[in-house]
């Protein structure tokens, strides 16, 4: 613990360096101009930042950008001044970030800072959001890019993210966790965040993105805020930070398009069947249907059961080499066909990531051969939604030849007393 506590000190101070040299939270030191009037604006608003006169700064960025709204530099000092005005420090939020007995300083940090710092990153994401929005669909002039800010952006969403949890009392630095090459995210940990759950996965798939705009600076952020980081050498710390910024991306997209999807994520890992399928824990998080139900992510196995690639030369960040044997589900049925842990349950029918991605088939192949669904889309959809709330074993709705007739898939290889125990355990 010592070592990691070492560790991330030095990697706390090289990354704040780095960012106060060449990121939003550093002044300016030259401006070039010509005699145009968004130049000649532009420029007035870097003098007066310098000067430590954000508000009139913010007021020459804010006249640049409405005469011409693909100005990059002009957007990334209208970030800088409101980002002085907030008085938003980096030095400050990596401190807090860094563990003492066993948790963050977010934790111990007083309400009126805390209230401080979310609505300072809020006021400076109103700039932000717009400018990265334009810079990833080429509506800018490319002078001042994403990943320009990328590590300056991670911190303040991680920043973010720690306060929404601190107001749960829950500590981000436990949201992360290192399983030999992984970084995974405690998704279930999230289960009772309640209504800030939409806003904090948005927030962690804006991490996603950000990473994935320069994964090396990236990499010293996660040193900050996850200590467990670094027991990992770069090279491997880079390939695991990439791998976990494309499912929290994916989990981002998958909760903001529908808020549903939120209680799939929470429940990753519980080893039940949460979706009504008669599957247990038959995905994986991967944003692709595993088990050709037409559903993505439904119903998820614990990250840590899978694998990633890691020659970045011949794939890509996120792809799933395989699945691991253990991880708690050697003793679980997931299929239901009798045979706990058999190999078809975590196996792809495609074992080549790169060629499940060329034929878009990402079924493990317990779902291939011998598995049919009675029905498909929204019908498929509403009759599993009614099995899984079906769960008084004392006053049974749905029997089980109606869940083969309406559903099919793994509730076909339920006899009558598999079903029943399909009832234990869960909530009437």
């Amino acid at each position: 613990m010592k070592r990691i506590k070492k560790l991330c000190l030095y990697a706390a101070i090289a990354l704040s360096t780095g960012i106060v040299g060449c990121n939003l939270f550093n002044p300016t030191e030259s401006a070039n101009i010509d005699s145009t009037d968004t130049d000649a604006l532009t420029y007035e608003g870097y003098i007066h930042f310098r000067n430590a006169e954000y508000t009139l700064a913010r007021e020459y960025f804010e006249r640049t950008l409405a005469v011409d709204s693909t100005i990059s530099e002009a957007w990334y000092g209208l970030a800088k001044s409101v980002l002085n005005q907030q008085k938003l420090n980096v030095f400050e939020m990596l401190k807090y970030a860094n563990s003492k007995d066993g948790q963050s300083a977010f934790m111990t940090m007083d309400d009126s800072t805390a209230n401080h710092y979310k609505s300072g990153i809020d006021s400076v994401m109103k700039v932000l959001i717009p400018f990265i929005e334009r810079d990833t669909t080429g509506r800018t002039d490319g002078k001042v890019t994403f990943k320009t800010i990328s590590a300056s952006y991670t911190v303040l969403h991680l920043t973010k993210a720690a306060l929404l949890l601190r107001s749960n009392a829950q500590d981000l630095t436990k949201l992360f966790s290192v399983s030999g090459t992984s970084i995974n995210v405690d998704w279930a940990s999230l289960k009772d965040v309640g209504e800030k759950s939409v806003e904090l996965f948005e927030t962690l798939g804006n991490i996603g993105g950000a990473i994935k705009a320069d994964p090396t600076i990236a990499t010293e952020v996660i040193r900050s805020y996850v200590p467990e980081a670094a027991l990992l050498s770069d090279s491997g710390l880079t390939v695991a930070t990439e791998a976990m910024a494309s499912y929290m991306v994916t989990a981002s997209e998958a909760v903001t398009s529908n808020e549903d999807a939120i209680l799939a994520y929470t429940s990753i890992g519980d080893m039940i069947d949460s979706d009504g399928d008669g599957c247990i824990d038959e995905e994986i998080t991967d944003g692709f249907d595993n088990d050709g139900d037409g559903l993505v992510d439904e119903d998820m196995r614990t990250n840590k059961a899978l694998v990633y690639e890691t020659d970045f030369l011949h794939h890509k960040p996120g792809q799933v080499a395989s699945i691991k044997t253990g991880e708690g589900y050697e003793y679980v049925d997931i299929d239901g066909n009798g045979t706990p842990n058999d190999d078809a349950e975590r196996t792809f029918f495609n074992p080549s990531s790169n060629d499940r991605d060329a034929v878009g088939d990402h079924r493990i192949a317990a779902f291939v051969t011998g598995f049919t669904w009675s029905a498909t889309g929204d019908q498929l959809k509403h009759a599993m939604v009614l099995a899984a709330k079906d769960t008084d074993v004392s006053n049974i709705q749905y029997p089980l030849q109606w869940r083969k007739e309406n559903i099919g898939g793994c509730w076909n290889n339920y006899t009558e007393e598999a079903f029943l125990k399909w009832f234990e355990g869960r909530n009437k």
